[in-house]
């Protein structure tokens, strides 16, 4: 008879905090992925040709995309460094949350062999006991 573990329940939460924060920081890393890739594209939208300007106007339309550009530019590189930082907790919980995760595991494995041990013990004692016996009656 053996008694289940009594952190059993403290473990499965655990083990749904880990996958949660997992789930977080790969949902982080690829929202940082979308970023660079968006901040790639305007860079080189930016650096394209097609700046030859014919009149005034023209001139004037090259000068406000050029603008709203860098602006735009502005603003993805702000927002890059704050998902580097989203991504940056995300890995500091999730390793938080492996290593709680961890430890209880390495309580319910020692707990395994514990009760695996008494189990042992116990039939041991049991087989003892009937050699014992067959011993006694025999010399009758």
């Amino acid at each position: 008879m053996t008694r289940g573990f009594s952190l059993a329940g403290l473990l499965r939460v655990r083990e749904i905090q880990e996958r949660a924060a997992a789930q977080r920081l790969s949902r982080a890393v690829i929202d940082a992925h979308h970023i660079e890739v968006r901040d790639r594209h305007l860079r080189s939208a930016l650096a394209g040709e097609g700046t030859d300007a014919v009149d005034v106007r023209s001139l004037a339309a090259l000068a406000a995309a050029r603008s709203a550009g860098r602006s735009m530019l502005a603003e993805l590189t702000a927002l890059a460094e704050v998902q580097s930082q989203s991504v940056d907790e995300a890995r500091t919980e999730h390793a938080d949350a492996r290593r709680a995760m961890r430890g209880l595991d390495r309580l319910a494995d020692a707990h395994a062999v514990r009760e695996r041990t008494d189990e042992l013990r116990i039939e041991q004692a049991e087989l003892d006991e009937i050699a014992s016996r067959s011993r006694t009656e025999g010399d009758r």
